[in-house]
């Protein structure tokens, strides 16, 4: 009895000089650390800018795992790109997310599209995340200025062209996709005061580094075309047939949906 009075009375001893607010064993030592079961954090990516909004796109698969990209728009461009998804099912797949998902995120903010290169050694990462940021864009585009929807995209070889109309507020039409041997492209074009103001390509072939070279060296020039000659009757680009195909077919898509 004196042995289990003195046991209890250490116990009780103890349990008075333990500090209030002090973590019990196994307890995260930070508030609101523990990240929350399925979610994943963000992978390369930096904090939202202030008065950015977000536009998240489609989860794309791939054979190691999700990639997810979320956009920040700000002031009608992408001013942040990160991934809140990335392939986490081994170290390697960590490894390699962690090296090509930064170098993703500056590519999509320099070029202003989806048409980036595919990290070396990281293809299906770089795949999925090329999907995930075409989503991201798209939805962007089907919003329109209020979700921050970019009305360039450099990599696009957007043109602003002329008569910016002060004072009236610019309306985006977005044709439809048409589909080329080498794969889709769809123009978006910018109005004002009836006329078009800018025109660019939110989607163009982009499916092999020869077709995103030509892509890059015929959209500027058929960009300019559409605005110069404010309509679809513009001239085939030397050695980009089908991507010029293309883009007339989408460009008058949008054309008759302004109703021009």
């Amino acid at each position: 009895m004196i042995a289990v009075a003195g046991t209890t009375s250490a116990v009780v001893l103890l349990l008075a000089m333990k500090q209030p607010g002090a973590p019990l064993a196994g307890a995260s030592s930070q508030a609101g650390g523990a990240q929350a079961p399925g979610v994943s954090a963000p992978a390369g990516g930096g904090a939202e800018p202030a008065g950015g909004q977000s536009v998240v796109g489609d989860e794309a698969q791939t054979q190691y795992g999700p990639v997810q990209v979320r956009l920040t728009m700000n002031g009608g461009r992408i001013t942040s790109a990160e991934a809140v998804k990335a392939p986490d099912t081994d170290p390697n797949s960590r490894k390699i997310a962690a090296n090509a998902i930064p170098q993703l995120n500056k590519a999509a903010v320099a070029t202003q599209s989806a048409r980036i290169d595919t990290v070396s050694g990281a293809t299906y990462t770089s795949q999925g995340y090329v999907k995930s940021l075409q989503s991201a864009i798209d939805k962007a585009a089907a919003a329109g200025p209020a979700a921050g929807a970019p009305e360039q995209q450099q990599g696009a070889g957007g043109d602003t062209g002329s008569g910016s109309g002060a004072g009236a507020a610019p309306a985006t039409v977005v044709g439809d996709e048409a589909q080329t041997q080498y794969g889709p492209v769809q123009v978006r074009l910018t109005m004002n005061g009836g006329r078009i103001t800018s025109a660019e390509a939110v989607k163009a072939p982009d499916t092999d580094p020869n077709s995103r070279k030509i892509a890059a060296n015929a959209i500027p020039q058929l960009n300019k075309a559409a605005v110069a000659t404010q309509s679809a009757r513009i001239d085939t680009v030397s050695g980009a047939t089908y991507t010029s195909q293309g883009y007339v077919k989408s460009l008058q898509s949008a054309i008759d949906k302004a109703g021009l």
